[in-house]
């Protein structure tokens, strides 16, 4: 599941990402996209447009993110 390149996680392992609280969080830290590497993430450790194409299951993980439940 680590994959840290230039992709970033593989689209199929971005569920478990946004659980695994260490990935998030070095995501967080290092300002890049967990799935593109864009630069400015939010506190999921997504961009924006790769927030925006969550799946509805993948919203759901995110959601303590958001709400502030979970944090680094």
């Amino acid at each position: 599941m680590r994959r840290y390149n230039s992709e970033g996680v593989r689209r199929e392992d971005l569920l478990r990402a946004i659980r695994n609280p260490r990935q998030v969080c070095l995501a967080r830290e290092i300002d890049r996209c967990m799935l593109c590497r864009s630069p400015k993430v939010n506190l999921v450790g997504l961009c924006e447009g790769c927030f925006a194409n969550l799946t509805e299951q993948e919203v759901e993980a995110a959601r303590p993110w958001l709400e502030g439940k979970l944090s680094c």
